[in-house]
């Protein structure tokens, strides 16, 4: 399939991002366990004023059809969910070829007597599946690139701020001193675990917003009086939810990741220093909830003064 090079700009292998995708082994959580997976070829237009994420391409080579990278995003996400056989095209109903992470070929290449016969029933399964749902997307309009990249943004964000508590938490407790090879070994172990904490807590709050709007759609109020209400609503939930999110989930999952790393580690697992920990993990998370609190707000009044 020939490509216009002058319209885009054509992300494949050797690209650094395909690479980073290939051979980074934190990838195979990704591909294996969350079903993400990455096209072999992306077009992306160049004479554009969209973000990357609205002028990203997948071209199929069955059909030779251009598709927008969005069709298998979900909100919060630019690789979605759920592709594991890879991505269906929604003219020809063909597999686009997508990229395997070199870990994942090795896991898979180990495992192969536990999944062949499983694949082979639900693959046909999972296309019609699929083929649904990708019905279902056209109808109704794609997602904009600032819902998708929120994930990615709170997961770095996550990932980072976890990787500098877990570093001075590491050096407490080595009575001072720096460990350099356990730095570089935690951050791309923090990465992943703040892209999962990420994704989980969009999975759950993901409707909450949509059932309060509806509520109050419904209300038998005036519409000035259901705009004061909504507003005062959204004010005061707004900075409980980054509270609760920064404490239980922020907290939480820093929690579950320091005692998998312990075991990781083959340190001595030690259930008593676990509950020691639970209270300083939660209270850390509510400080990183009321520190992304501050910052975002601080950035809206910024964007707000520069428009």
């Amino acid at each position: 399939m020939q490509y216009d090079k002058n319209r885009f700009k054509i992300q494949a292998l050797p690209h650094p991002f395909i690479l980073l995708w290939v051979l980074f082994p934190a990838v195979m959580f990704n591909e294996l366990i969350f079903g993400q997976r990455l096209p072999k070829v992306t077009l992306i237009e160049k004479e554009s004023d969209k973000p990357p994420e609205e002028r990203s391409y997948v071209p199929c080579p069955h059909c030779e059809t251009l598709n927008d990278r969005r069709l298998w995003a979900t909100k919060g996400n630019a690789f979605g969910y759920g592709h594991w056989f890879g991505l269906v095209c929604p003219s020809c109903h063909q597999i686009i070829p997508c990229l395997w992470n070199i870990f994942s070929l090795a896991i898979l290449a180990i495992t192969f007597p536990l999944w062949y016969f499983p694949v082979r029933f639900f693959r046909h399964r999972w296309i019609e599946k699929e083929k649904e749902r990708l019905a279902k997307t056209l109808e109704r309009p794609l997602l904009q690139a600032t819902s998708i990249m929120d994930s990615l943004s709170i997961g770095v964000v996550s990932g980072i701020s976890m990787w500098v508590i877990w570093v001075i938490l590491e050096v407490a407790r080595n009575g001072g001193e720096w460990d350099l090879k356990m730095m570089l070994e935690s951050l791309p172990f923090s990465l992943v675990a703040g892209f999962g904490i990420a994704c989980f807590m969009r999975w759950v709050e993901k409707d909450k917003e949509e059932i309060e709007k509806e509520r109050l759609a419904n209300a038998r109020e005036r519409p000035l009086i259901r705009a004061i209400r909504a507003k005062s609503i959204k004010s005061t939930i707004k900075p409980m939810r980054w509270f609760l999110r920064g404490t239980f989930y922020f907290g939480g999952g820093m929690w579950v990741v320091f005692g998998v790393w312990d075991v990781l580690k083959e340190r001595e697992w030690d259930l008593r220093t676990m509950f020691d920990m639970l209270p300083v993990c939660l209270f850390l998370g509510f400080a990183w909830g009321c520190f992304v609190y501050v910052v975002a707000n601080l950035a809206n009044l910024l964007e707000g003064r520069k428009t």
